[in-house]
Formats: C-alpha cells, sequence, structure tokens
C-alpha cells in the first residue's frame, strides 16, 4: 500500500510545515516578485534578521524560486533590489529573518526573498509514493517512486501536494510523505555517534532547578566530561520563561551536548507519522539525533524521526535512577559502565550533579575506563569550545 492511501485526510507534510514556520501572514507580497518598472512604496524595516542556529536546522539546504525573483538587500519589499532570480533556479538557502523571507546566494550575491515565491528545491519520500497528474488521490498514476528518493520539487500546492520530477515524469505527490530534511544521520541506535571506548554519560528529561543544572555542566566541563543532554521541549519552554535562560544553548556553552527528547514525552507509538514529527519539532531541541521518549519505537516513530532527518539514539546501559531514587546505586550503576556505552540517568535524579560525576568518572578511571570528554575542538587541546547544534557523525570523546 503507498503512502498517500493511509492518511487520505492529511493536506500538508511535516517537511512543509517546517518551510512554513516564520510564513507572512495577510496578503500575498506581490512586490517581491520581479515586474518591469515597478514602483514599490516604503515599507517599515522592522524584520528581525538574527536567525537562531536551531532555526538554521530546520532550513531546507536549497529553494527554488517559483517566479522571477528579486533578490533584496533585506527581508521585506522596503529593501533595494539587487538582482532578479529568474523562475525555476535553485538556490543555497543560508538563512530566515522573522518575516519568514529566506536569505540566499545567487551568482556571487548574497541577499533576501520572499518566501511566497519560493519552494524547497528537493523534497525526499518517506514512503513509496504515486507521483499523479493531479493534486490529490483523484487524479492519474504516472509512476510511483520509491521510499528515500531525493527528487527535485518545482511548486507547492495550497493542499500541501509537491510538484516534482521523477523517471522522466512531472507530476504531483502528496506532501504528507515528503519531507525537506536530509537524510538522518547513520548511526548505531544504542550507541548513536559515539564510535569510541569512551563512556557516554546522557542525561534525559528536566533539572530541578536552575542551580543544579548550572552546577552540573559547570563541574563537567572543569572535570573535562562531555555529557550528552536530552531535555524536551516543555522543560526548555519552561526554563526560558521562568527565567530567560535557554538550557541548550547553556549546555553547549560549556562543550556538552544536547539531542532531542520530544516536546512533551509521550510514549509515540499510537501517534502517525506526521504526529510524531511535530512532537519532534516546536519547542524541542532541533538538531539531527534524538531520544524517543521510554525508548519505544515502531515503524511510525521511524518514520517520524526520518521526517525531521533525526537518528534515534538510546542507550546500553539503564540506571534506573527514577526507579531506585538512591544516589549510591545510581553511581553504583553509571560506574559499571562497559568501554564504549551509553548510561541512561536523568536530569531531576541523584546521578546529574557534581559529586555524583566526581565519582563516577573517578570509578570507571579506577577500571580504566574513560568518559567521553567536554569538546574542546577537533584536537581536543586548549579551552572548551562551543558544541554545534547538530551532532557530529562520530563525537570526539
Amino acid at each position: 500500500m503507498f503512502g498517500e492511501n493511509f492518511h487520505h485526510s492529511a493536506t500538508r507534510s511535516l517537511g512543509a510545515v517546517a518551510l512554513a514556520v516564520g510564513m507572512l501572514a495577510g496578503s500575498v507580497p506581490l512586490a517581491a516578485v520581479a515586474m518591469p518598472g515597478q514602483q514599490l512604496a516604503p515599507a517599515t524595516r522592522s524584520a528581525s534578521l538574527s536567525i537562531a542556529a536551531e532555526v538554521s536546522i530546520d532550513l531546507p539546504a536549497r529553494v527554488r524560486t517559483t517566479d522571477n525573483l528579486n533578490l533584496r538587500t533585506g527581508p521585506s519589499t522596503a529593501y533595494p533590489v539587487r538582482v532578479s532570480i529568474p523562475k525555476g533556479t535553485s538556490v543555497p538557502a543560508i538563512g530566515r529573518a522573522s518575516t519568514g523571507w529566506y536569505q540566499v546566494s545567487y551568482n556571487g550575491r548574497t541577499g533576501y526573498v520572499s518566501d511566497y515565491y519560493v519552494v524547497a528545491a528537493n523534497v525526499r519520500t518517506l514512503d513509496s509514493l504515486n507521483l499523479r497528474t493531479g493534486t490529490s488521490t483523484n487524479y492519474r498514476i504516472l509512476i510511483t517512486i520509491p521510499k528515500g528518493k531525493t527528487v527535485p520539487a518545482y511548486a507547492r500546492a495550497s493542499n500541501g501536494w509537491y510538484r516534482v520530477n521523477y523517471g522522466g515524469h512531472t507530476g504531483w505527490v502528496s506532501g504528507s510523505y515528503v519531507t525537506t530534511y536530509p537524510k538522518p544521520p547513520s548511526a548505531p541506535l544504542r550507541s548513536g555517534p559515539n564510535r569510541t571506548s569512551k563512556v557516554v554519560l546522557t542525561f534525559d528529561d528536566c533539572p530541578s532547578s536552575l542551580s543544579s543544572y548550572k552546577s552540573a555542566i559547570d563541574y563537567a566541563a572543569s572535570a573535562n566530561i562531555g555529557l550528552v543532554l536530552a531535555p524536551t521541549g516543555y522543560c526548555l519552554s519552561s526554563y526560558k520563561s521562568r527565567y530567560g535562560v535557554d538550557l541548550a544553548s547553556l549546555a553547549r556553552a560549556k562543550g556538552q551536548w544536547v539531542i532531542n527528547h520530544s516536546i512533551s514525552h509521550p510514549d509515540l507509538r499510537p501517534l502517525s507519522c506526521r504526529q510524531v514529527g511535530t512532537q519532534l519539532g516546536g519547542s524541542g531541541v532541533h538538531t539531527n539525533f534524538g531520544r524517543p521518549p521510554y525508548g519505544a519505537m515502531d515503524g511510525s516513530v521511524r518514520c517520524g524521526y526520518d521526517s525531521r532527518g533525526m537518528a534515534m539514539w538510546t542507550w546500553t546501559r539503564d540506571t534506573e535512577d527514577w526507579k531506585v531514587k538512591s544516589k549510591s546505586i545510581t553511581i553504583s550503576r553509571a560506574s559499571a559502565a562497559a568501554p564504549g556505552d551509553t548510561v541512561l540517568m536523568h536530569m531531576q535524579w541523584y546521578g546529574f550533579s557534581p559529586d555524583s560525576l566526581r565519582q563516577i568518572k573517578a570509578n570507571l578511571a579506577k577500571r580504566g575506563v574513560g568518559v567521553c570528554r567536554a569538546y574542546r575542538g577537533s584536537d581536543g587541546a586548549g579551552a572548551i569550545v562551543r558544541t554545534s547544534v547538530k551532532l557530529p557523525s562520530s563525537l570526539p570523546c
């Protein structure tokens, strides 16, 4: 059975939703399209040009113009035109402004184009998908595109279907079963991107307080321990609203790694592929690795992670700190880790403290086992370096 037949009512893909984030509301910005001799009224230059690193993860690598389009010096029609980009041109996307306009590069020039007149230059199929002559399942099938194929896209209809080309045929595919995200990194499910003999200490969920969180990541940095943290979106939102801090950014500044753990920590298995993808976006960590809540997964969960370009990373050793509620037992279980283990703990329990981290590292060292180091650049020397939003294919442990 082909993907478009699973949910006839679905009209927008996860990739399309990501592409639409920040889109201008209201009327169509016709002044953005290249027109001969056009006279533009001045507009307020209030758009923010700052683009968060987390948001840039969701950018398509390239966008394609759906009309002759003006490349401007800023993200609105108030800015001067630098050059006109012909319809159907694929250009690299560099960033995105708060207005929704894309920052792109064309013929050696960098500027902004209206998001209304571009589409992701390529989409990737999440299932075997029928290419049809029109924008619904009522239209004739031209050919079936295999799962995992990346195909060029040229337009997007109001119902979310994409006009694409495959095998010499041009037609339409359901947006519910394509994504604009790249393929997830290739890594083992349980050990993730740790390809070394070092032990990776990972902590899920949410810290009990801001002070305990700062104490733990400060100590980890000073003791040259590289943690992997997996906060939920609700946790990040809560701390941002209460204290004005970004927990993920604080950790990265201390040379620690941060992965996704969904927005609200549900069992993802009852959800559809699209619903899983939604749980991996929003206020959650936007990156290329994530941990399914409870380690629970099935076909829909795998599809949802795939749709966000995110590899799943579970664990090889579970301390069950939430169950035992004992500092000494948690430390003992983490200290028994084997080389290359990914150890699961939680930020709200006893393993996430300077003293616990100190004991775990010391106990492992007595057995000749090391822990992943805090990030100090590719050579591992010098001062702590901020980690990237995307994790490397191999952690520099």
